[in-house]
């Protein structure tokens, strides 16, 4: 019987899987046809798969903004998340103005082009702790989030910044939005109220009054919010 000579072997690498002895070998050819073997680990395996499609090139976030949970990033776009360090802010409810109004704990999601505009956000109310992948999250008791936390802006033009460290100015910029009634649900808050008695009741309360009395939860937590949106 006539073997077929295989003058490509002293070129190829063989790598053997051996389930029954659970082990990874490497077998090289030189130009002689003697063969070299060496176990390796199923880690270096990886490695060498992988390095041969690793690419050197990186991509720098830049100087953070003040308390940013994550940032997610690709060639056109980034989606920054914040957590908001404060619990009062300046409202406008149709004609009225609710000056230092208490507000629960919000996370906002920012995401724009690389050039820094500001082109989606989203806004989700949190627990009343150091957050973490599993802080619990609310329903937004007020108006103009949709049900995954996607804010309608409407035809407001956002802002650009093209210094992300600015960024932490966009949540007081998205709460001073004129507000109104539109994607408001009664059944966003405990107490039925609509938005309006919602406003009134709440001016002069206390920022924990929310958890007790007001929020709902809506079943997801914070590491829910952070995908990309």
């Amino acid at each position: 019987m006539h073997l077929v000579e295989n003058k490509n072997a002293m070129n190829d690498i063989c790598i053997r899987l051996s389930p029954t002895r659970g082990s990874i070998s490497v077998e090289s050819y030189n130009p002689d046809g003697i063969i070299s073997k060496k176990e390796i680990s199923e880690i270096d395996l990886y490695y060498a798969l992988n390095q041969g499609y690793a690419s050197a090139a990186t991509t720098d976030s830049g100087f953070l903004p003040e308390h940013c949970l994550q940032v997610s990033m690709n060639k056109l776009e980034k989606y920054y998340v914040l957590w908001n360090p404060e619990l009062y802010a300046d409202i406008t409810y149709r004609n009225t103005e609710y000056l230092n109004f208490p507000i629960p704990r919000l996370v906002i999601g920012i995401r724009t082009l690389v050039s820094g505009k500001v082109i989606g956000c989203a806004l989700g109310v949190v627990a009343d702790e150091v957050p973490t992948p599993d802080t619990i999250m609310y329903r937004y008791p007020f108006s103009n989030v949709h049900a995954d936390g996607n804010v309608c802006t409407g035809n407001i033009v956002l802002p650009r910044y093209k210094d992300p460290l600015r960024l932490k100015y966009f949540p007081r910029y998205l709460l001073g939005l004129p507000d109104n009634d539109d994607l408001f649900e009664q059944k966003n808050n405990k107490l039925g109220l609509s938005h309006k008695q919602l406003m009134e009741h709440l001016k002069d309360k206390d920022p924990a009054y929310y958890y007790e009395h007001v929020l709902v939860p809506n079943g997801q937590t914070l590491e829910d919010f952070m995908i990309w949106r």
